[in-house]
């Protein structure tokens, strides 16, 4: 009996070492994975305290939680400042850890506080490198697709990679433009790359979110996209929209000769209605029909063959110059969706946008109506909703202006 308890226990010291070895071995493994991050361990600890009386196995699973969000953190872009003022100084203590995972899921959402915090701790880009770097962050966190399906179920899972609280007046909006601008700061003209398709295809994106959040906040069953942007602007500064800026490129119209020869109109949904442009610091773009409706390639809610043709796409440009034309209006024909272009197309009747001189002609017999130009009836549906507008405004409560920040 003796040989054999000695057997066990030798057996049994086997097993232990064989455990230790491999335990040790799986430890070296990790730290040498995760060797390019052991620096931004110090600066764990100068934000958060140590927790007190950990064991050996809890300090060392504390030291992995680190390294491991330290390197999700920095391959998704995050700078090492950001990660220590935006997301380590964040963690809430949990026991004998930190709320590494559910901060983590925090800042996939864009605008949320926590996201927010994280990024307004971003230096300031100052490079292109620097720009792509963050550019890549954000359509990662969206898990923008390289092309946009129209497709409700995309859409609905992509908006709700955002914030409720991101309204189209957030600040948030001008830093992503800046980048924008700083990216293709050297370029005459955007070359053709999966990633500049994306960033294009964005704005639709963008645009829809945008929409979605004034429905949400200023909308209601009784009340329809007009009135629900109306009640927005009144709570905004003047300085801070505009109701006239062009609206040439939304108000498309396709054609056809009829058997004497003569150019018939072909409407959107076939009906006849001019649609027009709202600006929030240029950025932020709504179009709208003249019957009312947010008009976006977007809309997971009621998606007309307007919106797909003539839908807004947010601005990355700051005004109406060179600048706006190379960001957000040449782009259009070599990048834009296909599902976008395929109602263009029409079945070889196109919808075309018309120049300054058709826009004007009151006669011109595609794009005039009752005798008034294109333009007239834009503004005619303009004064319309400025009544609209000024109606609100008289109801508007002195109060602060909502996330207004410029």
């Amino acid at each position: 009996m003796k040989y054999v308890g000695k057997c066990i226990a030798f057996l049994l010291f086997l097993t232990f070492l064989w455990h230790f070895g491999q335990l040790e071995k799986e430890r070296l493994s990790f730290e040498s994975k995760y060797r390019a991050y052991r620096d931004l361990i110090p600066l764990f600890y100068r934000v958060q305290k140590k927790p007190q009386n950990l064991s050996i196995p809890q300090e060392n699973q504390l030291r992995k939680d680190i390294l491991i969000y330290s390197k999700k953190l920095v391959e998704d872009g995050w700078s090492y400042q950001a990660i220590k003022k935006g997301f380590f100084k964040e963690l809430k203590p949990e026991k004998t850890s930190y709320s590494f995972k559910k901060h983590y899921q925090a800042i996939h959402t864009i605008g949320s506080v926590a996201f927010e915090k994280l990024w307004s701790q971003e230096p300031t880009a100052q490079t292109t490198i620097e720009a792509e770097r963050k550019l890549k962050l954000l359509l990662k966190y969206l898990r923008m697709p390289s092309e946009l399906s129209g497709k409700s179920q995309e859409t609905k899972r992509l908006l709700n990679r955002f914030s409720s609280e991101l309204d189209p007046s957030h600040p948030f909006w001008d830093r992503l433009s800046f980048l924008i601008q700083l990216y293709y700061s050297h370029e005459e003209k955007i070359p053709y790359t999966s990633l500049n398709r994306q960033i294009h295809q964005l704005r639709y994106l963008i645009s829809s979110q945008q929409m979605q959040w004034v429905r949400n906040h200023f909308g209601g069953q009784a009340l329809n996209d007009s009135d629900a942007l109306a009640k927005y602007l009144a709570t905004l500064d003047e300085e801070a929209y505009s109701l006239y800026e062009s609206s040439r490129y939304h108000n498309k119209v396709a054609s056809v000769t009829d058997q004497e020869g003569n150019f018939q109109p072909l409407y959107s949904d076939n009906k006849p209605q001019s649609n027009y442009k709202v600006l929030v610091h240029f950025h932020s773009e709504f179009i709208l029909s003249e019957s009312g409706q947010f008009l976006v390639a977007l809309d997971p809610d009621n998606l007309t063959e307007n919106s797909i043709i003539n839908g807004a796409s947010f601005n990355y440009g700051n005004q109406n110059n060179d600048l706006h034309k190379l960001l957000d209006i040449d782009p259009i024909d070599y990048f834009d969706p296909e599902f976008i272009e395929k109602v263009l197309i029409n079945q070889d009747k196109p919808f075309a946008v018309p120049d300054i001189q058709q826009q004007a002609d009151k006669h011109h017999p595609i794009f005039s109506r009752h005798g008034k130009s294109a333009k007239q009836l834009i503004k005619a549906a303009i004064k319309q909703f400025k009544k609209l507008l000024e109606h609100y405004q008289s109801n508007q409560q002195v109060s602060p202006a909502v996330s207004e920040s410029h």
